[in-house]
């Protein structure tokens, strides 16, 4: 395996203190009657699923969780703690520390991994042949084109449109601004520099251009903005930030709500800036355009769920469930807010959402990842944080606050239904 300081964006330190044993980690003299190199290679293997796991997205008790299991079932006394930006691995008297970044979430390479892990726990495959599956793994390609890539934001944000009662012009006008915003996020990828402002520009770019449309088509200038940045709206990262914190992993839960936070207000910072802006053009009033109806919705289901299928990078084979669990976790929603209200409807669509990926995950054999989070992602609230963030930027102060609240209420209903569907029906034991 490569050492973790020559790995591409990771940088690793060890804080070695006086140990006895011929391992490099300093085990040897830990685990009585195990061959050191034995004992290397299982511990290798455990450092590469733990680095593996956070480059595919995994979230810190999923994490922790996996990564434990396979050190019982290696019998090597190991222990992780992940948060955000860094990796803490233990094993013994030696502490390793990898410096390491956020990644998208890559729900392909997560089935592989578990797939993996799992064989390492049945004792069907050597440590060091796991060890060269999962950097095979993590080499291989993207199954999805660069082409996919850069048109799925624009397809979310047109679904994005039809979900917020939009018209057909503001549709339109919503797929287009979101095709900017994969264009600016190719760039982001490039560019250092500019991805630590990306989401403000790209806020700045698409509120202004939204507000500049208006003067020439009957749109809606909150609903064709929101719809243009509906794929750089944290939501689903406040959600898993509560998770993370109702499972008391509350460093990473804490790190990764702050960093949702500055989400918000990046793009309420660039949002407000691009209607100013376009506030100094002449006005020009339009007709009022109709919605599109009611059942446009379902027909956007099935589109949004091919886009979540190429922007999570899941596997198409993995596209009939997500359709399937998207479809149960919005009805649920929508019938749980009209009977029971916003906190309640959320926490009623993340409890079937949760059950039904649970049972998913047992009937595929596959991490609950792959349909809970496509599910939950039409179930997050990140369009009222974004509203509430961008009207204390307007000096509502009072609305904004009260935007905030009911977004974190309604996220942390959702996670309440997520863990609820846990005790109810437990998800098999993967990620």
């Amino acid at each position: 395996m490569r050492p973790a300081s020559e790995s591409p964006g990771i940088r690793a330190r060890s804080v070695v203190r006086p140990f006895s044993g011929s391992s490099r980690w300093g085990v040897g003299g830990y685990i009585a009657g195990v061959d050191p190199a034995a004992t290397d290679a299982r511990i290798d293997f455990l450092v590469a699923l733990a680095r593996a796991l956070h480059e595919c997205g995994a979230p810190a008790h999923r994490l922790e969780e996996t990564v434990d299991q396979a050190a019982r079932a290696l019998g090597v006394p190991f222990d992780c703690l992940s948060q955000p930006t860094s990796l803490i691995l233990g094993v013994g008297s030696v502490t390793r520390v990898l410096r390491v970044h956020p990644r998208e979430l890559h729900l392909a390479r997560l089935v592989a991994i578990d797939g993996i892990g799992s064989a390492v726990a049945r004792r069907e495959l050597a440590p060091e042949a796991a060890l060269r599956q999962v950097e095979a793994v993590l080499a291989a390609p993207d199954r999805w084109g660069p082409l996919a890539v850069l048109v799925t934001p624009a397809i979310s944000s047109a679904c994005a449109a039809v979900f917020l009662h939009g018209s057909a012009y503001a549709t339109w006008a919503s797929a287009g601004l979101g095709l900017a915003v994969g264009l600016l996020a190719r760039l982001a990828r490039g560019s250092p520099a500019y991805a630590r402002i990306h989401e403000l520009v790209a806020a700045f770019l698409v509120a202004a251009a939204a507000a500049c449309l208006a003067r020439v088509l009957p749109v809606s200038v909150p609903v064709v903005t929101l719809a243009g940045l509906i794929a750089l709206l944290p939501g689903l990262t406040l959600t898993v930030a509560l998770t993370e914190l109702a499972t008391r992993h509350l460093a990473s839960g804490t790190a990764r709500l702050m960093g949702a936070a500055v989400s918000f207000l990046m793009l309420g910072l660039g949002t407000s800036f691009g209607w100013t802006v376009a506030e100094l053009l002449p006005r020009a009033v339009r007709d009022r355009v109709p919605p599109l109806p009611d059942a446009a919705v379902w027909v956007a289901l099935p589109v949004a769920a091919a886009a979540f299928t190429v922007a999570f990078r899941a596997r198409a084979r993995d596209y009939p469930s997500i359709v399937a669990v998207s479809a149960l976790a919005y009805a649920a929603a929508s019938a749980g807010q009209e009977w029971l209200g916003p906190e309640l409807g959320a926490s009623a669509g993340g409890l079937v959402v949760g059950l039904a990926s649970n049972l998913v995950a047992r009937l595929r054999r596959v991490p609950t990842a792959v349909t809970q989070v496509p599910g939950l992602l039409l179930l997050v609230p990140g369009s009222i944080g974004f509203v509430g963030f961008g009207a204390m930027l307007d000096d509502d102060v009072q609305a904004g606050v009260s935007a905030v609240i009911s977004m974190l209420t309604i996220a942390g209903a959702l996670v309440a239904g997520i863990l609820a569907a846990g005790v109810l029906l437990p998800p098999r034991k993967s990620l």
